[in-house]
């Protein structure tokens, strides 16, 4: 008998459980995808973490211990992958003569002894430039100040002994490769030499005799037997270094590259997640409450068949059986289709495969909530608090405020979310905080208290609003010729208000979530794409290393398409005693060229600030974190050391006159930025060792361009500066689960809009009926249907806009540690927007069009239903 019910039910009834399938579907597959992508996400952090090291592990044999013995120990360090010797020693310096017998001589060099394999066994540190690899390479900066090339006989100091260059490289991991390993953290980085040799193990011993020799070993482990969750990982290598350091008794020290590497990924992740949480999480709520919202739209059918199931003598359970069968029918289909989807989902575009527990947990989850939402009527009776026989088949709408909006808790919780957000931007302080050298990352999770207290004040606030809207009394026509019945129709929606005000809110929250997360998107992909520009200096940037002798001729960037050229003098500096980059500039022309935002000078704009440090011809612009551990003030007199023309540090008086965070080029810890004729005045230096050239076609101007050897051509679309952006997550995180949350979206925005309208005109099907009975004309009884679509798009859109510039400002406030640099303003995709609204209005359109088709008929099964 039960299995009869509810094959009738759904042949009596199709449209009712398609639209129930449909909206379980959505969620089913949105709840699938989220999950999946979710778990993906820590591997992926993980790998990129990775990925960005060149060598895992620095290891160096302390004076005095046996190199045999590290090697020893290393080889019994689970996960490894092989490991290199790499020695290196200090000598007084390099020598060459070039063409026309002038001799020129560094400094201070490095010899290192690399083996014949160690360019494949570390692709990532070597970059060749000329010449072959073989028994003497010079780094580019050596070749620079020796003028000197493959076949040019250079001689080392100290062992006075001659070799002739065989090719020209450059050591793109320099810092890390000439760390000083075992310094505590924290304690700043080394500047890495200017001077080095690259040698073959067999010429090491004849070029270094006599000099101290530091014994390495270079470790490269299996990334595959890492945790996927970026801190996990850090600890398990962290874990096999200690067993190292252990197994040689005090023998050697460990530079850990990679577990610092992971070790930073751990504010990616934190990052990653927060994101799920407030911009996947709030979709996936919006899909259960519009598969909660289109499923009850059900509930005065079942309210009606429960009565007449109590007049025949049905007990309670018996009834929550036969009822129950339906729901589950609904859960079991919409499980299947939501499934399908997902598993089609990597198909249909960039999505992942969903795994096999994330599609049990979607579809149990559907199912659960189909049955729980349809028999949520049945909890009267079975309390046996049931309505009457006769107020069961003929219930009235409610027209009485929700308890909730009668409580004031939209006010309540709005007011919450104000004062929280006014807190979080006088403070100024960032969510995820991740101190250096501290291996713990905190989150304030009372930051998002502002978002999470928004959303739902949003939804009771428009449906407040809507409910009080769709209670004004109408404007009763004079008269009305054309038969319209303009006043009924309104008044129909105005005893109809509190279910087309629930279906206006779900309209609403389905195009905020949606609207906010393209907003944030769009912002983020829009500061990308500033750090990139950032990161490569401008459209594209000719670079030599810091400090060259040899200098850019702007010459070179002539070329054509260009549309601007501008020099800058790259030079390194001490600030007390810590080493920074220092950027000379013609600071008022320099925003031809190079990308400038007011967020860069934090208190005034970066005009002001540039005019500053135009009309200070000794004036330096400093960062905050400088400003601070210096307790500097604007106005002050600073001395820093810079590197004149005889190679050694002398001091120079700068004035500072003001703060900068970002700047093409720099890092974004610290750096100094000054005036670059006011530096080659006081070092005798006047060299550019960076062009930045604004140009619209950047991959053609940087082809045209023809660099001396040592220099670097970049342009932002080359895939080498393809750099992670703000926290990582530019690549990956971001994009997935933003495509992710804009395609269920727009889907739900439509259903909302659709099975709402449709389910609701299956509701009225008596009162149409009874109108057609009564005489009206098919016109006048689509009249009704097409009133209430208008009530509930019109009002559901610009509700929706309104919450989602809400959210979308508290958002990008909160998560403002994700840009980089932060925004000035949130950037509108007015594109999508545009598409979410057409995508609404072409669903409320169809289903009313298709709804009001269906209500014309009249026919006797109808009139029975009377």
């Amino acid at each position: 008998m039960t299995g009869r019910y509810v094959l009738q039910s759904l042949r009596r009834r199709p449209a009712e459980t398609i639209a129930a399938a449909v909206s379980v579907a959505l969620t089913v597959a949105f709840l699938i995808l989220l999950g999946s992508f979710t778990a993906r996400t820590g591997a992926r952090l993980t790998l990129r973490a990775a990925d960005r090291v060149p060598v895992d592990w620095q290891v160096q044999v302390t004076p005095g211990s046996d190199p045999a013995a590290a090697a020893a120990a290393l080889r019994g360090v689970p996960g490894l992958l092989g490991f290199r010797a790499v020695d290196y020693a200090k000598v007084p310096g390099i020598s060459s003569v070039s063409p026309d017998a002038e001799t020129r001589t560094t400094g201070v060099a490095y010899v290192v002894s690399l083996p014949d394999d160690y360019g494949s066994f570390a692709p990532g540190e070597i970059r060749r430039l000329v010449g072959a690899a073989g028994a003497v390479v010079l780094q580019q900066q050596t070749a620079s100040n020796l003028g000197a090339g493959p076949g040019t006989t250079v001689t080392v100091l100290g062992a006075r002994q001659r070799a002739q260059v065989t090719g020209v490289a450059d050591l793109p991991n320099a810092d890390s490769f000439f760390q000083v390993v075992g310094a505590p953290a924290g304690s700043g980085a080394s500047a890495p030499p200017d001077n080095v040799v690259l040698v073959s193990p067999a010429r090491f011993a004849a070029l270094t005799s006599g000099a101290t020799v530091v014994h390495q070993f270079h470790v490269r482990l299996d990334r595959a037997t890492l945790p996927t969750d970026p801190a996990k990982a850090a600890d398990e290598v962290a874990r096999r270094a200690n067993h190292f350091i252990a197994a040689v008794a005090g023998g050697a020290l460990i530079g850990d590259n990679l577990e610092t590497s992971l070790s930073a990924a751990r504010e990616d992740a934190i990052y990653a997640r927060l994101l799920v949480l407030l911009l996947g999480v709030p979709g996936l709520l919006l899909a259960g409450v519009v598969t909660a919202l289109v499923v009850s739209l059900r509930n005065d059918r079942q309210r009606r068949d429960l009565a007449l199931l109590r007049l025949r003598g049905v007990g309670p359970r018996r009834a929550v059986i036969l009822l129950g069968g339906t729901a589950l029918l609904d859960g079991l289909l919409g499980a299947a289709i939501g499934s399908g989807v997902a598993l089609l989902a990597p198909r249909l575009g960039p999505y992942g495969n969903p795994s096999g527990s994330w599609l049990m947990a979607g579809a149990l989850a559907g199912v659960l909530l189909a049955v729980a939402t349809e028999l949520a009527p049945l909890a009267g009776t079975l309390r046996g608090t049931a309505p009457t026989v006769q107020a069961g088949v003929n219930p009235l709408p409610s027209t009485r405020m929700p308890l909730v909006l009668r409580l004031g808790l939209d006010v309540l919780l709005l007011a919450g979310s104000a004062i929280v957000f006014w807190l979080t931007a006088r403070a100024g302080y960032q969510v995820v905080v991740v101190p250096e050298g501290v291996p713990v990352a905190s989150v304030n999770y009372a930051a998002l208290l502002a978002p999470a207290l928004a959303w739902p004040g949003m939804a009771l606030l428009i449906w407040r609003i809507t409910l009080l809207t769709l209670n004004r009394p109408a404007r009763i026509p004079p008269a009305d010729p054309g038969g319209r019945l303009p006043d009924l129709r309104h008044d129909v929606v105005r005893r109809r208000r509190v279910r087309v005000a629930r279906g206006v809110t779900g309209l609403a929250i389905a195009v905020a979530v949606t609207v906010s997360a393209a907003v944030f998107t769009h912002t983020y992909d829009q500061q990308a794409r500033l750090d990139t520009a950032l990161t490569v200096g401008s459209d594209v940037a000719v670079t030599l290393p810091p400090d060259s002798n040899t200098g850019l001729n702007p010459a070179i960037a002539a070329v054509p398409g260009a549309a601007a050229v501008e020099q800058v003098s790259h030079r390194l500096v001490y600030v007390g005693p810590d080493l920074q980059d220092l950027y000379g500039i013609d600071a008022a022309t320099i925003g031809r060229a190079a990308p400038l935002q007011d967020a860069f000078t934090p208190g005034t704009s970066i005009k002001t600030a540039l005019g500053r440090l135009a009309a200070t011809p000794d004036g330096a612009l400093l960062s905050q974190e400088t400003l601070h551990d210096y307790q500097l003030h604007t106005g002050d007199m600073v001395q820093l050391r810079l590197k004149d023309t005889h190679g050694a540090y002398r001091k120079t008086r700068f004035h500072v006159v003001g703060v900068i965070t970002e700047f093409a080029t720099a890092p974004r810890d610290s750096f100094v930025l000054a005036n670059r004729s006011y530096v080659a005045a006081a070092t005798g230096l006047s060299a550019a060792q960076t062009l930045l050239v604004r140009t619209d076609r950047p991959t053609a101007v940087a082809a045209a361009i023809h660099a001396p050897a040592a220099a670097l051509v970049n342009d932002i679309t080359a895939p080498r500066v393809a750099v992670p952006s703000a926290s990582g997550l530019a690549a990956g995180s971001l994009s997935g689960l933003s495509r992710l949350t804009l395609a269920f979206g727009i889907l739900l925005a439509a259903a909302s809009a659709g099975l709402v309208l449709v389910v609701g005109a299956t509701q009225r099907r008596r009162s149409t009926t009874a109108l057609a009975v009564l005489g009206a004309s098919t016109r006048q009884r689509a009249g009704f249907l097409w009133t209430e679509a208008r009530a509930l798009t019109i009002a559901g859109t610009v509700g929706g806009l309104a919450a989602a510039a809400v959210i979308a400002a508290e958002l990008i406030k909160v998560l403002n540690g994700i840009f980089d640099p932060p925004p000035q303003h949130p950037a509108v995709p007015w594109t999508l927007v545009a598409a979410v609204l057409l995508a609404v209005g072409s669903s409320a359109a169809l289903a009313t069009a298709l709804a009001t088709k269906w209500a014309g008929r009249v026919d006797a099964s109808r009139l029975r239903d009377l």
